[in-house]
């Protein structure tokens, strides 16, 4: 009975604390998107619309960006958040993806080695021919899942 009342407790205080870690914000201030360096590229959620461009200027009161509109201004009122770009992974993903393809087919080709009789394919075709195949398999898988994204800096 003593401990389904400490693990009840100990789960009452964890379910506090991660309630506690969730209400934080991460992005509060101004200050860090006075920080952000001119030519990063943001996106602004301002009134209805967000809009894609490079900060200009970013001033006590006031943010200035280059869009594909031209130069906008936007008061520090009038915008509700502000996200910068995360650096892509497009060079690191198809190698990932390439190494555990060909690992997979790696082991697939081991354990065709222990296949014996009818109805199994030559061994050395699938242990040479299955890391190739799903090397690139991996390759491609690893070229198309999306990199980057936004992290956002500031939320008012």
């Amino acid at each position: 009975m003593l401990r389904l009342r400490q693990i009840c407790r100990f789960a009452a205080g964890l379910a506090l604390i991660m309630a506690t870690a969730a209400a934080q914000t991460t992005a509060a201030t101004w200050n860090s998107v006075q920080a952000l360096q001119a030519g990063t590229e943001v996106r602004i959620a301002a009134g209805a619309g967000t809009v894609r461009g490079r900060i200009g200027r970013v001033t006590d009161d006031a943010l200035a960006v280059t869009s594909a509109k031209g130069q906008e201004m936007f008061t520090r009122q009038e915008v509700s958040g502000v996200w910068v770009k995360k650096p892509g992974h497009r060079k690191r993903n198809p190698l990932i993806g390439l190494g555990v393809g060909a690992g997979v087919g790696l082991g697939i080709g081991i354990a065709a080695l222990s296949c014996k009789g009818l109805g199994c394919i030559g061994a050395s075709a699938v242990e040479i021919g299955a890391p190739l195949a799903f090397g690139l398999v991996g390759t491609a898988i690893g070229a198309v899942i999306p990199t980057g994204g936004w992290r956002e800096v500031y939320r008012k």
